[in-house]
């Protein structure tokens, strides 16, 4: 493994929910935990055995069928850190999804303390997705750049407010549906037809604007982006397409935007099947982050 003593000694480990499985290149040092996707009378490894279109092709299928989100399974967590152990490691940083989504970051403290040759810092972003996943990379970063990894941590909690997901929904029936609405203490109204603009940030659901079409839709995203980055150097922000379903609804989107801003979102990334479970399967946004110097 390349890079600095820190890195090599400290592990870095992310929840699948990041979208990084479908990125990161053989050789990352970054080693992705599968959150378990419920479907019907089965669970699969999200990320592994399941990923975006997959399950949205299932889910369409399947829309009166169960679905739900679990944590990595305990002995694939206990043997993973007994890996890293006998490995020679005596550190790792845990990224996961926020804590209203899920327990993973309490099963991992959990799990983590059977272990004690291994000290896990375990990071719960209070986000998912692309920001969850730039949380993963700026730890690889920072360690191979020596630093060490309670100065990681640290670095990675001053990120935690300045990140956000602002996307759109034709529709709130998974979040009402799954209890992740209940789970993040808001309600709010799903009018049949109606696209809802919401911003997911430490922890926190807001509900934006209702949108009648999709271009409104767009513009609310647009609008909230802009607002968040009010009197701030574009430069010092990280913007990343996601979407949920249909590459075709992003596009029409990350179009839009390029027409109204001159920004060049490409070609997104699709949430993991464990977000989708959460948000459904027809979303388009953006996860936007406000640099932060180490």
């Amino acid at each position: 493994m390349s890079g600095s003593y820190s890195l090599y000694r400290c592990a870095v480990l992310s929840t699948s929910s990041s979208s990084l499985s479908g990125i990161l290149d053989r050789d990352s040092p970054v080693q992705i935990l599968p959150l378990g996707v419920t479907m019907g009378d089965h669970t699969a490894a999200d990320g592994f055995e399941v990923d975006n279109p997959v399950y949205c092709g299932w889910r369409q299928a399947h829309l009166g069928d169960v679905v739900g989100t679990t944590p990595p399974p305990l002995e694939y967590l206990r043997s993973t850190f007994l890996y890293l152990v006998n490995q020679g490691y005596h550190q790792a940083i845990v990224t996961t999804l926020s804590h209203q989504l899920s327990d993973t970051a309490q099963t991992v403290r959990m799990l983590a303390e059977e272990i004690p040759q291994l000290a896990v810092h375990v990071v719960d972003t209070g986000s998912c997705c692309m920001p969850e996943g730039f949380f993963t990379l700026e730890a690889v970063r920072l360690l191979g750049e020596g630093k060490s990894p309670e100065e990681t941590v640290d670095y990675l909690e001053r990120l935690k407010p300045r990140c956000h997901i602002v996307f759109g929904l034709s529709s709130l029936k998974a979040l009402n549906r799954g209890g992740t609405l209940a789970r993040l203490g808001a309600s709010f109204s799903d009018w049949l037809g109606l696209r809802n603009v919401l911003d997911f940030s430490s922890d926190r659901l807001a509900h934006i604007q209702t949108a009648g079409n999709d271009e409104d839709m767009f513009a609310g995203i647009l609008a909230h982006m802009q607002k968040l980055m009010a009197g701030k150097n574009p430069d010092d922000f990280v913007l990343a397409g996601i979407y949920t379903g249909s590459d075709d609804l992003y596009h029409q989107f990350a179009n839009y935007v390029h027409r109204q801003t001159g920004w060049r979102l490409g070609d997104g990334v699709p949430v993991s099947a464990a977000v989708a479970v959460h948000v459904g399967i027809s979303g388009v946004g953006v996860g936007l982050v406000e640099k932060l110097k180490a």
